[in-house]
């Protein structure tokens, strides 16, 4: 008698062993399918990938946000196209990211095992179909266009004025600074007035609000375990916050979060919270419940999720973008040297700040933006997309319509044939006679239909933030080295190792 035939003859239990025999032959049958006679079979890559999702729920999951630099290591074995799961393809060639981010031509949906990684699944970032995407970006797309960015200027200006007047504070007592913090309070307060028409106002908080970039961060981790075991966040709400704290604290901090976010939007719907009189840009809740938008497009959901993505996109690239470009201008006396050298011309008194055209006209500056962008990536995290009614051709492979497939910015911007020395931080690079060339391969914000919303907003951020704090402040770094700006996990948004303790400065004087 075989091994399963006895198994099977088991009077005791016999349902359940003939189930898990069952199973485990299905298990076994769908890995060898996967592995040898799938449409995806004919890609390079390891066949533990290809059999099963447990072999990205490990790097991502038991390893915190770590399969992107496994999947930068299948590269160097496999070649620029490999296959990552059982459904996925990943390409690593700068010169065909035009190709899966496109314009509106060409439709381009996402992967939907992996399109509600934040549990927001009636918002723009989770719509799965090109055309819904398109319909639903539509009413907030104005809001985020350079004619209106322009009437909140004399918001962004005053919240940088604040970040100004706590840093003096810094100088005065001699304490280091985390950057982290400041720039993330800073971000923070100007998208939520952007949206909501009042800031949280963490830049006038203590320390500036050390907990909210942690808590963002975890929120932003949650994906990774929600996208591979999506009732797992189900369940974990219907427990006592107590217990879910010690199962799965970041969960709890992304439950939190979304609860913050729909509580402010329930106050403007129910004209609790107006505008502060300062603003005279039109805020975005404001304007949807004004609007002659359908219900169907103002549920809760939709509006919960378009808040969420908005703050928390608003807050964390940004912030981070700052915290690295600032660590590298300081560690580069160079670089700080040029970039002061041109400010003091450009800003003779330091107490009035250019009009953004004429900073983004300064060569250095925009040099240094640029390497910034560069070398902080924006989202880090793969974007997958599905051509659904087209052949993708990568060289000799056919990536048949309905494949998922996706690339990396960071691959894009650490490639040494695209950037020489790319892990430099080198704003001359933007300056030689081919600089236009390499600003193809710049995509920070990514391209197509799905492009960040915000960039516009981001960059206006970025420009005058450096412009103001170089020009008018000496700085140093306070036992801070790069390792705290080197991205170490991919949580969707970019993480530095775990036990850093932020970008710190010392503020050594102010220009008067």
């Amino acid at each position: 008698m075989t091994f399963l035939a006895q198994m099977a003859s088991f009077p005791v239990g016999s349902a359940l062993v003939q189930s898990l025999i069952l199973y485990t032959l299905y298990g076994i049958g769908l890995a060898l399918y996967r592995i040898w006679f799938s449409p995806l079979s004919k890609f390079p890559g390891p066949k533990l990938a290809a059999a099963t999702l447990w072999y990205e729920f490990y790097f991502d999951v038991i390893k915190r946000g770590r399969f992107a630099w496994e999947i930068k290591r299948l590269h160097e074995v496999y070649g620029p196209i490999v296959r990552i799961n059982p459904f996925e393809i990943h390409i690593a060639d700068p010169d065909f990211y035009d190709e899966i981010y496109t314009g509106n031509k060409r439709k381009r949906n996402l992967f939907e095992w992996s399109a509600d990684q934040f549990a927001i699944p009636e918002s723009m970032l989770s719509t799965v179909s090109h055309d819904l995407h398109r319909r639903r970006r539509a009413p907030i797309a104005p809001f985020f266009t350079q004619h209106s960015i322009r009437r909140f200027d004399p918001v962004i200006r005053s919240k940088l004025d604040i970040l100004c007047s706590r840093l003096e504070e810094y100088m005065h007592s001699g304490q280091p600074v985390n950057m982290d913090s400041a720039y993330a309070a800073l971000t923070t307060d100007i998208i939520t007035e952007y949206c909501f028409g009042v800031s949280y106002g963490y830049l006038e908080q203590e320390g500036f609000n050390p907990e909210w970039l942690p808590t963002m961060l975890s929120a932003s981790e949650s994906s990774l375990l929600h996208k591979q075991i999506p009732w797992i966040t189900t369940l974990i709400r219907s427990i006592p916050n107590a217990v879910a704290l010690k199962l799965k604290p970041e969960i709890v901090n992304l439950f939190q979060f979304q609860a913050g976010v729909y509580a402010t939007i329930k106050k403007i719907r129910a004209g609790e919270l107006e505008p502060s009189p300062d603003n005279e840009h039109p805020t975005i809740f404001h304007s949807l419940f004004a609007s002659d938008l359908p219900a169907s497009d103002l549920t809760p959901g939709r509006l919960m999720g378009e808040g969420q993505t908005v703050v928390a996109a608003g807050t964390l690239t940004t912030a981070h973008y700052l915290k690295t470009t600032t660590y590298y201008i300081l560690a580069n006396p160079e670089v700080l040297r040029k970039l002061k050298a041109e400010l003091e011309v450009a800003m003779p008194k330091v107490s009035t700040l250019p009009a953004l055209r004429d900073l983004e006209d300064l060569p250095y500056l925009s040099a240094v933006v640029n390497e910034g962008f560069r070398t902080s990536h924006g989202v880090i995290a793969r974007l997958t997309r599905v051509a659904p009614d087209e052949d993708l051709h990568f060289y000799q492979y056919v990536i048949t319509a309905g494949t998922p497939v996706g690339m990396s910015s960071w691959l894009n911007h650490l490639d040494p044939t695209v950037f020489h020395d790319p892990d430099k931080f080198i704003p001359e690079r933007w300056l030689e006679p081919d600089a236009d060339r390499l600003k193809k391969y710049l995509v920070n914000f990514a391209k197509g239909t799905r492009m960040c919303l915000g960039k516009d907003l981001a960059k206006t951020e970025i420009v005058y933030t450096l412009a103001l704090l170089f020009r008018k402040y000496e700085m140093e770094l306070f036992k801070t080295d790069q390792s705290d700006v080197d991205i170490a996990h991919d949580f969707f948004n970019p993480s530095a190792r775990l036990d850093s303790k932020g970008v710190r400065v010392i503020i050594k004087k102010s220009i008067v």
